[in-house]
């Protein structure tokens, strides 16, 4: 081997330098190390949120099916009686409560209410002045108490008298008739509440001729009925407190009228209906949360670790709707006296027809049972009040906002996010010690390099000078 050969070796042995990227190399490897822990922290953080999803969707559930219980804790609520006249001309009926008993009532209207009615003198204008544009007061007198309306200067008109009248809140009423004959062809026409009680005088200066002779249109007079035989007497046509539950409107003097009250048990079968579907979806929602092999995204098996969790819930839910209730009546014990079957898959099932069959027979004992028969009950009240109000107790204790489960497992949870931060915060704070420990190691392997390097140029130099010596012999 030449000098030259040797001088080659040497200097190729040697290299050119690192050529490393020695702040990418630092970052590599510190992610290296960091990422493996950080995914580990992030993947438990992603099923801890998950979790959280979880408990607010059962959280939503349980609200529903405390609602659809709600809705049968009404004994008002739970059917909407239907009451029908044989004879709608004379009487109607315009509402009708869940106190409204099933049965039938013979009616009979020997006289409608009447309001008192008397027009004024007549004017030739609506704007013609009364009273030289000076403002008066109007007394009304009726039923022992004299009302006071005033009359604004420059309103003494026609139409500014009706409007004060109708203004006042004294429950009398005026109205300005057009009679279209020639001449003075205007009146107001003042009318009072319905009821014999509330017939009624007008005085003023000036007098506007209200108690002129032949100005009276109608009397005052109450409404006379009979129901089932008993007289009754009111005020009004419209008669809410004669039958329980409903309102009649007096149309016509008749007799013979029969009115037919049925419950409509169609609403209740439509409100168990409801809580059989709202039951099952969240037997559902319970499945797809414990399933690890759910294809349902975000939430699918995010509970599938917290299995006493769901078991607490499935068993809260069994303990509503299986519970026998505080107001039993006539037989009917439970809902599954009312058709609601436990399937084998947990799932719940509805027989309409064994609804029925008990509806019919046995309406106001379902009520009983589900609601002891009672409306707007207080949660504080020591008595008891049916079904329904049972099982919501046994919902709430799930919902507690101290220790029911969902906020036990809530704060948990809140803890584990604090915690999963703190460390994600804590590898990050220590890889970019790892991080600048690295660029420090890299950088002193570069200055060792580049003086290698010098070395390299020196030799390279010597071994160049040992070659030309060679060549000039």
């Amino acid at each position: 081997m030449t000098t030259t050969d040797v001088g080659s070796s040497v200097l190729l042995s040697m290299g050119n330098g690192s050529g490393i990227d020695i702040l990418k190399l630092a970052r590599d490897l510190t992610d290296a190390e960091q990422l493996p822990q950080q995914n580990r922290i992030e993947t438990a953080q992603g099923k801890t949120e998950a979790a959280i999803s979880s408990y607010a969707i059962l959280k939503y559930n349980v609200e529903l099916l405390k609602e659809q219980f709600n809705g049968l804790n009404d004994a008002q609520e739970l059917a909407t009686p239907v009451a029908t006249s044989n004879n709608t001309s004379a009487v109607t009926v315009s509402g009708t409560l869940g106190s409204a008993l099933s049965g039938s009532h013979e009616i009979a209207v020997t006289q409608l209410a009447a309001a008192q009615r008397n027009k004024s003198s007549e004017f030739s204008a609506s704007s013609q002045s009364l009273n030289s544009g000076s403002g008066f007061d109007i007394s009304v007198a009726s039923n022992g108490k004299t009302h006071t309306i005033s009359i604004g200067a420059g309103l003494d008109t026609p139409s500014g008298i009706a409007a004060a009248i109708n203004a006042s809140g004294t429950g009398f009423t005026a109205t300005l008739v057009d009679t279209d004959t020639d001449g003075d062809n205007y009146r107001l026409v003042i009318q009072g509440p319905s009821g014999e009680d509330n017939a009624f005088t007008v005085s003023s200066t000036p007098n506007l001729g209200f108690h002129a002779s032949g100005n009276q249109l109608t009397t005052a007079a109450n409404a006379r009925f009979t129901v089932d035989g008993i007289a009754i007497e009111r005020a009004s046509n419209t008669v809410s407190d004669a039958i329980t539950g409903i309102t009649l409107n007096l149309n016509a003097v008749a007799s013979g009228i029969s009115l037919q009250v049925v419950s409509d048990t169609s609403t209740l079968k439509t409100k168990l209906q409801d809580l059989v579907s709202v039951y099952n979806d969240m037997q559902v929602a319970l499945t797809e949360l414990g399933d690890p092999d759910s294809d349902e995204e975000e939430v699918g098996g995010a509970l599938s670790n917290d299995l006493s969790l769901l078991r607490t819930v499935r068993d809260a839910m069994y303990d509503a709707i299986s519970t026998v209730s505080s107001t039993p009546s006539g037989g009917v014990n439970s809902l599954m006296d009312l058709g609601i079957e436990l399937t084998r898959t947990g799932k719940l099932s509805f027989n309409e027809s064994t609804y029925d069959t008990v509806a019919l027979n046995k309406f106001s004992d379902i009520v009983t049972m589900l609601s002891a028969g009672t409306t707007n009950q207080s949660a504080f009240s020591s008595d008891k009040q049916g079904l329904a109000f049972d099982a919501k107790v046994k919902l709430d204790t799930l919902m507690d906002a101290y220790d029911g489960i969902f906020v036990i497992r809530e704060s948990s949870a809140a803890d584990k996010l604090t915690d999963y931060e703190d460390r994600l915060s804590k590898i990050e704070m220590r890889m970019e010690m790892v991080y600048q420990s690295y660029v420090r190691q890299f950088s002193a392997m570069e200055t060792l390099i580049n003086t290698l390097n010098g070395t390299r140029e020196y030799v390279k130099g010597q071994l160049e000078s040992i070659a030309n010596i060679g060549q000039d012999t």
